[in-house]
């Protein structure tokens, strides 16, 4: 008989974890995504300022943006591997929004 499957035939699969559970996980992750789209914020605000004083066309900075992504994309990863897929998607939605409003400012 197969490990995965149960007594009557119906595999067995990992379940998700419960919505209590993936409120907490992405509760406990906001300190992370506030420090990490703060810096991403503070990046764009600064060169903005930067380009305005200087009086030269602000430029995107791409490499800050898609490091700060990066990391809030590779902990909505870490969720969908420890079965906190609803934790995940808030984290990677906050995310879209967060890069989304960064990147409108230029346009």
């Amino acid at each position: 008989m197969d490990m995965d499957t149960s007594a009557d035939g119906i595999r067995e699969g990992r379940e998700p974890r419960s919505a209590g559970a993936n409120l907490l996980v992405f509760l406990a992750l906001l300190p992370l995504d506030a420090l990490v789209g703060g810096y991403a914020w503070l990046v764009v605000g600064i060169g903005g300022w930067a380009a305005a004083h200087n009086g030269t066309e602000a430029a995107v900075p791409v490499v800050e943006l898609a490091g700060s992504g990066g990391v809030l994309v590779a902990a909505g990863l870490a969720l969908c591997w420890g079965r906190y897929r609803g934790a995940a998607v808030a984290q990677f939605v906050l995310t879209a929004a967060l890069m989304a409003f960064l990147l409108s400012s230029y346009g």
